[in-house]
């Protein structure tokens, strides 16, 4: 699942070594720290990597974002911003309130529109159009209606196995009208070993606990602040 997830990562970022510390940046999607990250879980050092791979960021004017699955940065002063739960399907549940339709290139525009009003990030609308262009043929995307309107999207990735469940929104004002719980189902429907990701700033674990998933570890997040003066 980490690799699955840290590929998918890769394809809307540079990736980018530093000793023994490895990053991804994107400085046209800054402040997200689901694409923005760094990982030294393989350093010997953690603290001291994480504080050299910081540099990277700093020269963009990025924030330099961490994510701790092994512990190595626990209780070492850094400051802790969230917490990502990895959870696996262990049920699907059933469709049929709206539509859910995998697309191909000619939806494509349709899909980045939804996505980026489901994210509230219009500014990242042209690097995205760019990403999902370059890497259309590796993903299946989904694009849910609700009374023939695009209201909600999706990205499937499959990688050793492991299908995950990325770009999981839907548009403010047709929320709570079970759009998300739909596309949870089909791609249950499409995908074996299916996982996802979410923010416990998030507060969704309830949500996906009664749409049939369950945690299967956590990994906490920590951010080393670049200068501002």
């Amino acid at each position: 699942m980490e690799d699955n997830e840290w590929s998918f990562c890769s394809m809307w970022t540079e990736r980018i070594r530093s000793g023994c510390a490895d990053a991804l940046l994107n400085s046209k999607l800054e402040g997200d720290y689901f694409f923005n990250r760094a990982s030294v879980s393989s350093c010997p050092d953690p603290v001291v990597a994480a504080g050299q791979v910081a540099k990277t960021f700093w020269k963009k004017g990025m924030d330099c974002y961490l994510y701790d699955k092994d512990g190595g940065l626990a209780e070492k002063g850094l400051a802790q911003i969230d917490t990502m739960h990895v959870l696996t399907a262990s049920s699907a549940g059933a469709t049929g309130r709206t539509k859910v339709v995998p697309i191909d290139r000619s939806l494509l525009p349709v899909w980045i529109d939804v996505f980026c009003r489901s994210f509230a990030v219009p500014d990242w609308k042209i690097e995205v159009e760019r990403i999902m262009n370059a890497n259309f043929v590796r993903l299946e995307l989904l694009l849910s209606y609700k009374d023939g309107v695009p209201a909600g999207c999706a990205a499937l990735y499959r990688k050793n196995g492991r299908a995950g469940l990325y770009c999981l929104g839907t548009v403010s004002q047709l929320r709570r009208k079970g759009l998300a719980n739909d596309i949870l189902a089909t791609a249950a429907s499409l995908s074996n070993n299916l996982f996802l990701q979410t923010l416990g700033s998030e507060g969704l674990l309830p949500f996906y606990g009664k749409a049939g998933f369950t945690v299967a570890y956590a990994k906490k997040i920590y951010v080393l602040r670049r200068a501002t003066n």
